[in-house]
């Protein structure tokens, strides 16, 4: 059992979030998951075009995310999801890729924590590290610093693997690498066992089991940890 593991002996008190990315992958695993938690009294999204409420505690709000800064007050909450991600192929350039990836989770981050926050959550990739030489991963730790030096009381970052599920857009690279892996899949084991793909939707059921759990401090979890928790929601 991971350390932190959740403590059911006494209800929680209601609690907000905001999520940016709830029509992603696993964003919008997330928030069908938070809209029916009666944990959370309010979730906010945040995105650039409208979307379908999910439950009566849904509120969805359309931002500019070049001027973030005039939407501060729908960043007040308690939790913040940030489950944003491209590629470079989609987003153009790299240039593009950052602003996803780095500069618009790190603006939340500071709004969020302004806001109230305790509690930053960030949806990050097997393999970030801000020193690495590799752009993808360098910019995915460069994102966890930008949450760790918000100031939350705990920051909750994932790390999965390949992610799998449908998606609404197609990735034929993605596509490509999950199907190697998937053949490679019985040869994944030991050290090797986490490269095996991420379900997204573990990866959204882990994020909601932690979030609720809120163990104080910095975190990060990898694909095993991220599976455990996974069935712990």
């Amino acid at each position: 059992m991971p350390e932190n593991a959740p403590d059911r002996s006494a209800a929680p008190p209601v609690r907000s979030a905001v999520l940016l990315g709830g029509t992603g992958l696993v964003g919008g695993h997330v928030l069908r998951l938070l809209a029916r938690d009666g944990r959370w009294g309010r979730v906010v999204t945040l995105g650039r075009r409208p979307m379908e409420p999910a439950s009566h505690r849904h509120e969805d709000h359309v931002v500019d995310f070049d001027r973030l800064a005039d939407s501060a007050d729908l960043f007040r909450c308690d939790d913040l999801f940030c489950c944003l991600g491209t590629t470079k192929k989609q987003a153009g350039s790299k240039e593009a890729f950052r602003r996803v990836d780095l500069e618009i989770p790190a603006e939340a981050a500071r709004l969020a924590r302004a806001g109230g926050a305790a509690q930053g959550l960030l949806v990050s990739a097997l393999g970030a590290d801000a020193d690495s030489r590799i752009f993808y991963n360098r910019t995915k730790g460069e994102a966890e610093e930008a949450f760790r030096d918000a100031g939350f009381e705990a920051v909750q970052v994932v790390r999965p693997s390949l992610l799998t599920g449908d998606r609404d857009e197609v990735r034929p690279g993605e596509r490509a690498a999950e199907a190697v892996l998937g053949a490679l899949r019985p040869a994944l084991v030991g050290p090797l066992r986490r490269l095996r793909p991420t379900p997204a939707v573990d990866v959204a059921r882990a994020l909601v089991a932690i979030a609720a759990a809120a163990p104080p401090g910095d975190h990060a979890y990898g694909p095993r940890t991220i599976a455990w928790w996974a069935r712990h929601v």
